[in-house]
């Protein structure tokens, strides 16, 4: 890529947003664009960061104005960062404008459909000659990069068990809250024994046992890689996604709901995201900073005996919300480096290693360890 690259980042301000400015503000070789609705929180956060270096700015730009695209042509960025979600029922006008405005575009997007049905834009994308990727997140960036780790030590994989367990105290933005609440009840399809079968949000109650945080109840979330992983890994034939949080009064609290959305006395859980939010932060010291992840394969190994791989996160010192930041930083790089410059749009499956991963973790708590 020649000239000074520019990277934007939409919702630069918010609670993902804000840790991927600050990280990238590090960084060499680049200006970083900080956008926001609001002109004067650009701004400010950039002020805070221009100690770092001098190549960043704030610009306020409304991802829902109609005149989007002529916004991102007037600051000609080489490269969209879109963090403002929920992505759940949100369109493509972003990816879109950035097709309209010839520049590459990455999210962090962790809504199903969103994720899964990006590739309608794959050939507008071609056609302008930029790379789209949605998903460059946990789901399915990190747990797509584990499979690639351990696949080749499968003849066949026949089951994927993948859970989140969030830190008590880590702090949740508003976007988070009404993601957690969209599908609290909401009946879903989820990959088992080989067939489609009908679960609901927030229930499908399990008892997840983590090495490094211990037991937690979880239940069933749903998340992109349900719908991808089915056709990424040829064979497999269950696919499961599980949330545990830390607090089982709290998740006990939004399996209840889950039964009062599936006895139609609330249809829409997201109207309440200001006051669950607040009342979230009321009671964020009531646990620890401590979250992980375990990504579980299950199959048949070369010599035709059963082999189970455990692969286990401990993120320390609220450091989780970290995680889902590094994949798009990750990607980012790579788009500006025209490591990933065959255009298309397509979900981040198997486009970064866990090595890769890891090593832009490396200022924080993070660890892993494979069983």
């Amino acid at each position: 890529m020649q000239g000074n690259p520019k990277v934007v980042v939409f919702g630069g301000t918010g609670h993902f947003g804000a840790r991927i400015c600050r990280r990238l503000s590090k960084q060499q070789g680049f200006e970083l664009i900080i956008t926001s609705r609001s002109a004067e929180r650009a701004n400010q956060l950039a002020a805070e960061l221009q100690a770092q270096t001098a190549a960043v700015s704030g610009a306020a730009i409304d991802q829902d104005s109609p005149d989007l695209a002529d916004q991102l042509r007037a600051l000609n960025p080489n490269v969209v960062i879109h963090t403002a979600g929920p992505y759940q029922g949100q369109d493509y006008r972003v990816a879109e404008a950035c097709i309209e405005a010839s520049c590459h575009y990455v999210d962090l997007a962790d809504g199903r459909q969103f994720v899964a049905g990006f590739d309608s834009l794959d050939a507008a994308a071609k056609d302008a000659g930029v790379v789209l990727i949605s998903g460059a997140s946990t789901l399915p960036g990190v747990s797509s990069a584990v499979i690639d780790e351990y696949r080749d030590r499968f003849q066949r994989i026949d089951g994927i068990e993948i859970s989140i367990a969030p830190a008590h105290q880590t702090p949740r933005g508003i976007g988070t809250v009404r993601a957690v609440l969209s599908y609290c009840g909401a009946p879903f399809q989820s990959w088992r024994d080989g067939q489609w079968y009908t679960v609901h949000g927030w229930q499908d109650l399990r008892v997840q046992r983590y090495p490094m945080l211990g037991r937690r109840v979880s239940g069933a979330c749903d998340v992109p890689d349900l719908e991808l992983f089915p056709d990424y890994v040829p064979g497999v034939r269950t696919v499961s996604f599980h949330a545990a949080l830390e607090a089982p009064w709290e998740h006990l609290g939004l399996w209840f709901m889950a039964w009062l959305t599936r006895a139609g006395l609330v249809r829409d859980w997201t109207r309440y995201a200001s006051s669950f939010s607040a009342m979230s932060e009321r009671l964020i010291r009531l646990g620890s900073t401590r979250g992980g992840m375990r990504i579980t394969l299950r199959g048949t190994a070369a010599d035709g005996m059963q082999r189970v791989i455990h692969w286990d996160l401990l993120a320390e010192q609220n450091h989780g919300p970290e995680i889902p930041c590094t994949p798009a930083i990750v990607v980012t790089s790579k788009l500006l480096n025209d490591e990933l410059s065959a255009p298309g749009a397509y979900p981040c499956l198997g486009l970064f290693t866990v090595a890769e991963f890891m090593a832009e973790l490396a200022d924080f708590d993070i660890s892993v360890e494979a069983s």
